[in-house]
Order: structure tokens, then C-alpha cells, then sequence
């Protein structure tokens, strides 16, 4: 790349960068893919009324995108998964603007994937000179449009520990898988755990059984008007119960359904042949992804049947080697999910505010530790 101008720009829509997209990301991770975050730009998930901005950024040659990075400016910090509300008030308190800030993520999507979009080498490596062009355009970008916060969320590993290389301030937290382990049925799974826990996830699943309910799983291009209809209807339930705002129309999840394809999925729950529960996922080759679920009436334990165990059950039937069910849950871990590192990377233009942040992220990190070697004395799993 040596010796090659290039030129960053932000761009105010994924089509614009469309044609490129998802060649240069080359990952099987649904939620960075075109198809994925076309649907929530054009179906109204991120309106600029509802706190949104799109600002891709792109690192081009002439016509041809050498980087790039999806992200979003934003005048609030629901959708981000960060929760970092508190963040928000405490630089207010001290002088300093929060808001709008940009966002480098999947949006709605607490999940790690690559946000550093960057071609192979020609040996099949990662172009770490690319990455580098673009961490400096975020930079640049950030100081001379006065943006006060910029957070890449849910990055790879590697990508953090570039990041951090280059200035970023890295905040770690922890999420909850299932990892398949070498499992080949869901009894192997169980046997990788404590008694007391086999028995109380085999009474769970037990329960549900014995209330008469069945599950069944339908792709997106399986799933009918009338299968995506009601998908729609016990996620929006579930929100309004939880005084939440459900930003997926009912078209945004036809969008996604018709471009992710056999990679979108639902789990049905039904009872006397009638639908009674749902919940939405994502897949990779690799992984499955948790994101939506809701039910018309209460039925004991079915959020973790349908939510937790038909995906463990997915998993193992289908050869994939991780689940994700989403953010948050220490109930996640008594029922065989694993803590994993999950990481958000922050930028800070204004030294002040960047020192301020430093000091509350390491703070922060020396109480979760603690938190987290109290949790490890209460593990479901069998000591080796």
C-alpha cells in the first residue's frame, strides 16, 4: 500500500458502500452482513427520529474502498448494549459532552464480530496496514468534526488489542456461551455439568414437555407471512412489557428474512398445533445467535426451553460450535453457558475527558474481577 493516496469519507447510507460490503468484511457473522444492516437502515430501525445518523466510515482509492467501518452517529445509548448512561452523566458533571456519539457497531446486536473492515493479503493474513489507515481516519475524523466520544462495540479480540495500540481506552466485560466442546447430544452437553444442575435443567425441559408444548424450527426461506407475522408480534410484546421501544418493523424482519436467508431462523413453540412462543436467531457456519423472543401467555419454564435448550439442541444437530444467546444473564451460566470476554473500545479526543475515562474504566474492571473470581466458586460445571 505504500505509496497509494488514499482518502477517507463517511458515507450517510450502506448502499453507498454496498457493492463492496461484504466482500471486504469477508465474514460468515450475520450481523455485519449488507443484508442485515440494509434492513434496519431502509425499514426504519435507525431514523434519524429515533436517534440514529448513519456515518460509514470508508479508507478509498479513487472509487475502490480499500476499509471501512459501519457506524452510526447517535444521540442516546439505547441499542448499543454499553449501558453507559452513567459514563454520560459523570463527563456532564465534569464539563464534557457525550452526545452525539459515534457509534462503530452491528446496531441492536450485542455481538462480537469485525467492525475494522479490511481485505486479506495476498497470503491470506490480515491487511493490520489497512486496520491502521483506518483507526487513523477514526481518529482524524473525530477531532475535526468536534465528536466528543467515539465507542467501537463488540470488536474481535485482535481488533481491541489494536485498537488500544493506537490510543483506544479497552473495556472488558463478559458474556455467556454455550461451547459444544467436543458434545455430540445434549446428555454428552449435561455431563459436563454437576449433578444438582443436570437435574434441574432435565426437570426444566421435563416441565415444558409435560404442558403438551413442541417446538419446531423454520429458516427465512421457509418461514411465511404468517410465520414472520407472529415472530413480530411476541418480540413487540415482549418490549412492551419490558417498557421497551421495539425499533424492528414487521418489514425490517421480512427485509432480513429475505436477504440473510437460511441464516435467519425461529424457534416455535407450539401447543395443540396453535403457535404460542417464538424466538428469533442468527447463524454463522460456526455460531448461533440469540436475539428476539416472546410468548402470548406465561407457560412455565418455556423462555429457557425455547430460548436456551432448542438452541443447544440446534447446535449439536447441526454441527455449529457456539451459541450466543445475548447479552447479560448470570442465569445464562448455572445452565451450562460459559463466561466469555466481550470487549468496547473508546475514544476520547479531548485528553481531559479521555484521563477521566481512563481512571472510571479501571475502576470499573478492578470490581468486576472481584465479581468474577466470586462466580467462578459457584460453577455448574464439574472441577477437572
Amino acid at each position: 500500500m505504500a505509496g497509494i493516496e488514499y482518502s477517507a469519507q463517511t458515507h450517510t447510507s450502506l448502499h453507498q458502500l454496498a457493492a463492496h460490503w461484504d466482500d471486504l468484511h469477508g465474514s460468515q457473522n450475520p450481523f455485519i452482513a449488507s443484508g442485515f444492516l440494509l434492513a434496519l437502515e431502509d425499514h426504519g430501525a435507525l431514523d434519524n427520529n429515533l436517534g440514529w445518523q448513519a456515518c460509514h466510515l470508508a479508507v478509498q482509492q479513487d472509487q475502490h474502498c480499500y476499509a471501512a467501518a459501519p457506524g452510526y452517529l447517535t444521540t442516546h445509548s439505547f441499542g448499543d448494549f454499553v449501558y453507559d448512561w452513567g459514563w454520560a452523566q459523570m463527563a456532564a458533571q465534569a464539563g464534557f459532552s457525550w452526545y452525539p456519539k459515534w457509534v462503530i457497531e452491528a446496531p441492536y446486536s450485542p455481538v462480537t464480530g469485525p467492525r475494522l473492515l479490511t481485505p486479506m493479503t495476498a497470503d491470506g493474513q490480515i491487511d493490520l496496514q489497512a486496520r491502521k489507515l483506518l483507526i487513523q481516519a477514526i481518529q482524524q475524523l473525530a477531532d475535526q468534526r468536534q465528536i466528543a466520544c467515539v465507542q467501537v462495540n463488540y470488536c474481535s479480540a485482535h481488533e481491541a488489542e489494536l485498537l488500544a495500540a493506537n490510543g483506544f481506552l479497552i473495556n472488558r466485560d463478559q458474556q455467556f456461551h454455550w461451547q459444544c466442546n467436543n458434545a455430540t447430544d445434549f446428555d454428552g452437553f449435561l455431563e459436563r455439568l454437576r449433578n444438582k444442575r443436570r437435574k434441574e435443567i432435565r426437570r426444566e425441559r421435563n416441565k415444558v414437555k409435560a404442558q403438551g408444548i413442541t417446538h419446531h424450527w423454520l429458516n427465512g426461506v421457509q418461514a411465511s407471512p404468517q410465520d414472520l407475522s407472529f415472530m413480530h408480534q411476541c418480540y413487540v410484546k415482549t418490549f412492551h412489557e419490558k417498557g421497551n421501544f421495539p425499533a424492528i418493523s414487521l418489514a425490517c424482519l421480512q427485509a432480513m428474512a429475505e436477504h440473510l436467508g437460511e441464516r435467519l431462523l425461529i424457534c416455535m413453540a407450539s401447543l395443540h398445533g396453535q403457535a404460542i412462543a417464538a424466538a428469533l436467531m442468527l447463524r454463522s457456519d460456526t455460531h448461533l445467535y440469540g436475539r428476539y423472543w416472546g410468548a402470548m401467555a406465561d407457560y412455565d419454564c418455556l423462555h429457557f426451553e425455547t430460548c436456551y435448550y432448542q438452541g443447544i439442541e440446534y447446535c449439536l444437530e447441526h454441527g455449529l460450535d457456539v451459541f450466543e444467546p445475548g447479552a447479560g444473564g448470570g442465569h445464562k451460566y448455572h445452565r451450562g453457558f460459559t463466561p466469555v470476554d466481550v470487549y468496547t473500545c473508546h475514544w476520547f479526543p479531548e485528553p481531559q475527558l479521555r484521563q477521566l475515562m481512563a481512571a472510571q474504566l479501571l475502576h470499573e474492571a478492578k470490581l468486576r474481577h472481584s465479581f468474577e473470581i466470586q462466580d467462578r466458586q459457584f460453577t455448574p460445571f464439574k472441577r477437572t
